[in-house]
């Protein structure tokens, strides 16, 4: 690395030789040109610029071998451009020659050397400038007018360039005009914003001029406001917009205007609020609603509406009363309700009476009667129709005074916030604050809707704990129509009324929980914003609280006359279908609970309804059943025992699992009281089924005369008796009156049906068993009545009979009938003495006879 540096210096100074070798060094062991490389430069445009200095520092991984060719490369080009430019000018030399001679033409040393008759360049370039200087001066002269307009237009157009600067601001009140009249107070707020750059001092008319129309425009725009804080029918989001404006706008300080524009601006502004329905101008800024008079400048813009919007819902409510009280009296006067509906605007209600007489009536004097009593059945339409309008009113004004009132709440923490001085806190302490607004003039009117609705919903009401509804209208009417005013609405009407209640409801429950978010916090009293009467719990702050429990107690009430109605009309019908086609309609009291279930609002409220009302639609229908029975025979009795029995194993516990679901209770005492009539109505009608089959069995076991004789002993001669003998006609009968019992049962209720009071015994067994005990007893009784004129022969041949039938019956003969039948048996055998007893051992010989005979009987009745 040493040699190859010292060899590159040596390169540079010049003192190195490409056909030398080493280059000499002194004592240091540095070359010779070390001083000189030191003023070399890298710089092309330096004239110490050394190609080869430049090329080692910029390729620093290159070779020496590889710069020494790059540089030989460099000087090759050089030399050839060299060579191009005098082959160029030995090709163009005449030119060269040429061009030469005519710079000499105009040399000043070519002018001076030359005599008069030389070509005078200098003096014809002198004219020259003479002549332009003359054609200037004439040019001035001429063109002078358009230099002059040339000037205006450059000052005209600095002028509109200023103008194009300042133009927005010229079009602010026009464009706030347009703004205002196209509702857009937001705009028009943000375009007087850029007005107020304009200083008040500035020397410029025509701004001075634009900020006092701006300023007439933002006056207009708060008039047309403060006249929408007052529009009853502006939507909700429209009415938080003007307030959040007119807020805006009173911070802008509006400065007053004069005595002319102000009384035009009242005029126009008068002109347009007397449109508006209950609303008066009374003066700048001062609005009265009924007999309400606000002064909108006077307070906070959130505060003024809700003073505004409150008034008219008052005004709502108390006009609503009056309209039911001028409706119900034109009702009793004789005007129909169709009339009165067109005068109120509620002609497109949907009519609810379902407890008017029929049309289809016939005669004479009903449709008289009918037309008679119309009137009470407008009235209670008219009922429906003010529970209607008052709800309506209700979800249409309460949401929105609520948002109202949170807007001017949070306007109040804010401006808490932004109060840093006693004296602030002081100002805004003596302002009226939106809870107490919201509680004084909010409450009473909330309270009076809740009352009116509920009056003409449910009529006389007497509340858990003593309460009393107070009669809203109809106080000073006669007796006979205050009877119908406060008499309970009928069942659809009572339905509807519910649903319309429980909404209201939940809109006071909504109302009374949200109010309390109104309230003045503590450190608001504790900074001085507002009053300890703002800030401590008033009286009259109850009071929507007691409103929400009056109406959650009004829907609790008519709920469950809901429920009364309901299943009152359930059990009619059920009762009407069990007495007509006896059939205990166990689905049609699931439906009435289910149907209940989608309507009701606080079943948990009406449970003892529910149940006292299902417990009545099963009372009714098994009272149903038993007209049904009571004229016709066992088919019937036997049809009852079937539904009892379907009821039992079915429709009960469905019936208690949906009330179960609906009413969150376990219902054991509900479905024991529901079983207990069941079973009541079923175990009479089983009992006097099978009282009817031992009653009519007993005609089945007569026994026929005795007319067998016991003299032939010829062999031949028995076994032709016995094959020309019948089968024994008291045991046909008997045998075929227990088959016809068992078909009647199996087909009522089955063959595997079980009786739930003797489970696991089913109705055929029990059935069989009451039929075979009695057909078994009768033979034992009618026996036991011949035994004394019997002989030995027919002591056997009875005996015989009666172990056939036993051999039949025993799967369905009780212990205490076999015991009596061995009885019967022992004294038979004591009888025969001698007689007869058959062929084969015990006279078995016999008891297979009567077998062949009786197969039919056997296959029928056997295992």
């Amino acid at each position: 690395l040493g040699s190859q540096k010292n060899a590159l210096e040596a390169i540079f100074s010049g003192d190195q030789d490409e056909n030398k070798g080493d280059v000499t060094t002194g004592d240091t062991g540095e070359t010779k040109a070390s001083s000189a490389v030191e003023n070399l430069s890298i710089l092309p445009t330096d004239a110490k610029f050394n190609a080869m200095l430049f090329l080692t520092l910029v390729h620093r991984d290159a070779g020496y071998g590889q710069l020494k060719e790059s540089i030989r490369r460099l000087d090759n080009q050089s030399d050839d451009q060299m060579q191009r430019i005098q082959e160029r000018v030995s090709e163009n030399f005449e030119l060269y020659i040429r061009c030469a001679d005519g710079i000499d033409l105009f040399s000043d040393k070519a002018g001076k050397t030359k005599g008069s008759n030389g070509p005078g360049v200098h003096k014809r370039i002198d004219v020259l400038d003479e002549l332009a200087d003359s054609c200037a001066v004439q040019a001035k002269k001429s063109f002078k007018p358009l230099l002059d307009n040339t000037n205006e237009v450059r000052k005209v157009q600095s002028a509109l360039a200023v103008l194009s600067r300042v133009g927005p601001l010229l079009q602010v009140p026009s464009l706030m005009r347009q703004h205002i009249e196209n509702g857009r107070f937001s705009a028009a707020v943000k375009a007087y914003r850029r007005v107020l750059i304009i200083d008040d001092e500035n020397k410029i008319d025509l701004l001075t001029n634009v900020k006092i129309r701006a300023a007439d425009a933002a006056r207009d725009a708060r008039d047309d406001l403060e006249c929408r804080l007052a529009n009853p029918s502006l939507p909700l989001q429209s009415i938080l917009d003007s307030v959040r404006d007119l807020r805006e706008l009173n911070e802008l300080d509006i400065p007053d205007s004069k005595n002319d524009a102000k009384e035009e601006n009242e005029t126009s502004t008068k002109a347009k609020r007397g449109s508006l329905p209950r609303v008066e101008i009374l003066g700048a800024g001062e609005i009265a609603v009924g007999d309400t008079h606000v002064n909108v400048r006077e307070f906070p813009p959130s505060l003024a509406c809700l003073m505004l919007q409150a008034a008219h819902f008052t005004q709502l409510v108390n006009e609503v009363v009056a309209q039911t009280e001028s409706s119900t009296q034109r009702i009793f006067n004789g005007e129909p309700l169709s009339a009165v509906n067109e005068d109120s605007g509620n002609a497109g209600d949907e009519k609810t009476i379902d407890s008017a007489p029929s049309t289809d009536l016939q005669s004479k004097a009903s449709t008289d009667k009918r037309e008679r009593n119309r009137w009470k059945y407008d009235l209670l339409e008219s009922r429906v129709i003010s529970t209607i309008q008052a709800v309506d009113i209700a979800r249409t004004w309460l949401p929105r005074l609520l948002s109202i009132a949170d807007a001017a709440r949070q306007a109040e923490k804010r401006r808490a916030a932004r109060a840093k001085t006693n004296e602030d806190l002081g100002e805004n302490a003596g302002i009226m604050k939106t809870f107490e607004v919201f509680i004084t003039s909010i409450g009473p009117s909330v309270n009076l809707l809740v009352e009116h609705g509920a009056f003409c919903a449910l009529g006389c009401f007497n509340g858990d704990e003593g309460q009393e509804l107070n009669a809203t209208y109809g106080k000073e009417c006669v007796d006979r129509l205050k009877k119908i005013i406060q008499s309970p609405l009928p069942a659809l009407q009572t339905s509807k009324c519910a649903t319309e209640l429980a909404e209201l409801a939940d809109i006071v429950q909504s109302v009374s929980t949200s109010a309390t978010v109104l309230q003045p916090s503590e450190s608001d009293y504790y900074n001085g914003f507002a009053r300890s009467s703002q800030f401590k719990r008033p009286d009259v702050e109850s009071s929507l609280e007691k409103v929400a429990m009056l109406v959650e107690e009004l829907v609790v009430t008519i709920e469950r006359r809901k429920c009364i109605y309901a299943f009152d009309q359930c059990a009619r019908s059920n009762a009407q279908r069990a007495s007509g086609s006896g059939i205990f309609d166990g689905s049609a009291i699931v439906s009435c609970v289910q149907k209940l279930s989608e309507e009701l609002t606080r079943p948990e409220s009406c449970a003892a309804e529910i149940e006292k009302g299902c417990e009545l639609a099963v009372h009714k229908s098994c009272e149903g059943l038993s007209a049904y029975v009571r004229d016709r025979g066992d088919s019937a009795r036997l049809r009852a025992v079937s539904e009892c029995a379907s009821a039992l194993s079915r429709s009960i516990d469905d019936v208690v699992r949906e009330i179960s679901y609906l009413t969150n209770s376990q219902g054991s005492n509900l479905e024991d009281c529901l079983v207990e009539d069941v079973l009541t109505l079923e175990a009479m009608m089983f009992d006097e089924f099978l009282e009817s089959i031992r009653r009519n069995m007993s005609l089945y076991c007569k026994l026929g005369p005795m007319t067998i004789a016991d003299v032939d002993h010829d062999e031949f001669a028995l076994g032709k008796k016995k094959s020309d003998t019948q089968f024994p006609a008291h045991l046909s009968a008997s045998l075929l009156a227990i088959v016809r019992c068992r078909a009647q049962v199996e087909k009522a209720l089955g063959e595997k049906t079980i009786r739930k009071c003797q489970a696991p015994s089913t109705y055929l067994f029990l059935a069989m068993s009451t039929a075979a005990d009695s057909v078994v007893d009768g033979i034992c009784y009618e026996i036991n009545q011949r035994l004394a004129r019997m002989r030995g022969s027919q002591a056997d041949q009875y005996l015989n009979q009666l172990q056939f039938l036993i051999n039949t019956l025993k799967i369905y003969l009780s212990d205490q009938v076999l015991h009596a039948a061995d009885g019967c048996k022992n004294k038979l055998l004591s009888k025969t003495g001698g007689g007869v007893r058959g062929q084969g051992p015990d006279g078995l010989g016999a008891i297979e006879h009567l077998e062949r005979l009786g197969r039919m009987f056997v296959m029928c009745l056997g295992e």
